[in-house]
């Protein structure tokens, strides 16, 4: 097939956009029958991966590496989890926390598609590491961002001092923004649920849909605004309860 040479993907010092037209897929040694596109990893800087998961009929994953923590949520299709032995159905949606050190594997009857995140957990002395559990976004409570109803906040995770991470979905009502252009030592990975909108990323303007990956680097100034006729939502990734090194 003839192809433009043109896309929206932009792979800059400090952040990148990575869009559906650029994808390559991998095959991930020990995630057999699955199709896995790296969305952000350590090679292009961040302290984290972001991978967006085409797991095939019968495909079956286990974690890669034992020091990490996952967070894995269906965006279609439904899978089989197995943690420490417990059974779950997930489907659209659903999510599983998965600690470090826990035995988990996921099998896929039928195609779904899946988004994964990883880190290596940063423990603190005298505070037990967080244990896995299974949810679904619907089950959480959407709440005003700093009161505005127009964005609303679901946290995945909780929030104490045991989680090294956040993990969040935002929804914006049409003409939604975050309230301030941000500036902070979290870096982010970024996922576009549904809708559109435009990222201001530094001192660049991308326009973005769903199915884009962002990721920001820390200290990068950010802001976005939503615009078209339906609700826009994303879930991202954030550095929680850890303050850098000293």
């Amino acid at each position: 097939m003839s192809h433009s040479g043109i896309t929206r993907t932009s792979i800059q010092r400090d952040h990148a956009l990575v869009t559906p037209e650029s994808h390559v897929p991998l095959s991930v040694p020990g995630w057999a029958g699955a199709a896995t596109v790296v969305l952000i990893s350590r090679e292009l800087g961040a302290a984290f991966g972001q991978y967006l998961v085409h797991a095939g009929a019968g495909s079956h994953m286990a974690a890669l590496n034992p020091v990490n923590e996952y967070l894995v949520m269906v965006l279609d299709g439904s899978i089989d989890l197995s943690l420490e032995g417990e059974i779950d159905v997930l489907e659209a949606e659903g999510f599983a926390y998965l600690p470090p050190a826990s035995a988990w594997t996921i099998h896929a009857a039928d195609a779904a598609e899946l988004l994964v995140f990883e880190k290596r957990y940063v423990p603190v002395p005298g505070v037990p590491a967080p244990a896995g559990f299974v949810s679904s976004v619907s089950e959480l409570e959407a709440v005003p961002f700093l009161g505005d109803p127009g964005a609303l906040l679901t946290c995945l995770l909780p929030t104490g001092p045991a989680w090294d991470w956040g993990i969040n979905v935002f929804a914006f009502a049409p003409g939604g923004t975050l309230p301030n252009v941000e500036t902070h030592y979290m870096e982010h990975g970024l996922y576009m649920l549904a809708g559109q909108g435009v990222y201001r990323l530094g001192e660049r303007w991308y326009p973005v849909l769903s199915g884009d990956a962002i990721w920001m680097s820390p200290y990068l100034t950010q802001w976005f605004a939503a615009t078209g006729k339906s609700t826009t939502r994303y879930i991202y990734y954030k550095e929680m309860n850890r303050a850098p090194a000293v």
